[in-house]
């Protein structure tokens, strides 16, 4: 059985309509924008805009750079420190303006009471000795009492201490102590507390100065100029004295000559320690 072919119009292709044709917008100008489509804006801002619009179809976008600060600007401007650490020591010789001597009065016997006694009768005299000289200062020192258990004796002994600025007085008491039995323990010269403080400054002032220079010359070299001192630390070792000992064996109960002394200068020193700015 064949079925019936379909209507003609049916079979006829149908005619497509016609497509718009596609428009592209024209490029707008600047005048244009400004005056049509942004009729209520400042001109001033519509042609910052329009600028900004036309830009963006020839160059990428630009990342917003951030405001610099005025104290970041200053800061970086500033050129960085260097730090210099130096030090330096001086020293000055002096002549020695003080005599110290150290003498003991000892004693050794069975009983502790006896020696004890017989020592302080020896110091007594001592001390009323120097205490007659002019010139001389006198001082006592330790006393020490032991037992010798060997022997199971008794030892005492106490320290006379004398100083002058004349040696020649000090020198002849000196001899007649020995001579009453005084053992001398110490005889030495020594810079009075006053010269030593002036010698301290005098060696202060010219390790600061030998500090001052070195660090200009070091800044010189390296192309920097000193900027000014962090930091200053200024101290003085202790003053070595000469000394001349004698023997600590007491003396014979005689008249015993006075000891003799050469006295040599006192070297004091003093270091200054820095640390010193350099910049260009």
């Amino acid at each position: 059985m064949r079925m019936a072919a379909p209507p003609a119009h049916l079979c006829a292709p149908r005619a497509s309509a016609p497509r718009p044709a596609r428009r592209y917008p024209r490029r707008t100008d600047v005048k244009e924008l400004r005056m049509t489509r942004f009729p209520g804006l400042p001109a001033t801002a519509l042609a910052a805009a329009a600028l900004a619009i036309a830009g963006l179809g020839g160059a990428a976008p630009l990342a917003a750079q951030p405001a610099e600060n005025p104290a970041n600007a200053s800061s970086t401007a500033t050129l960085p420190e260097t730090v210099l650490s130096l030090s330096e020591t001086a020293e000055v010789l002096r002549a020695p303006d003080e005599l110290r001597a150290s003498l003991r009065a000892e004693a050794r016997g069975a009983n502790a009471a006896a020696v004890q006694a017989q020592v302080n009768r020896v110091m007594e005299q001592a001390l009323a000795a120097a205490q007659g000289v002019s010139g001389v200062r006198a001082s006592t020192g330790g006393y020490w009492t032991n037992r010798v258990e060997e022997g199971r004796s008794w030892t005492a002994s106490q320290t006379l201490n004398l100083r002058a600025a004349e040696p020649a007085a000090l020198l002849e008491l000196v001899g007649r102590l020995q001579g009453q039995g005084l053992a001398m323990g110490e005889l030495s010269w020594r810079l009075s507390r006053e010269a030593e403080t002036a010698a301290r400054q005098e060696a202060g002032k010219l390790a600061i100065e030998a500090l001052r220079q070195r660090a200009e010359a070091v800044a010189a070299q390296l192309g920097l100029r000193v900027a000014g001192i962090r930091h200053l630390r200024l101290d003085a070792p202790e003053v070595p004295m000469p000394r001349m000992m004698a023997m600590s064996t007491a003396a014979r109960r005689e008249s015993a000559p006075p000891p003799v002394t050469a006295p040599e200068e006192v070297a004091v020193a003093s270091t200054a320690a820095a640390e010193i700015l350099l910049r260009r």
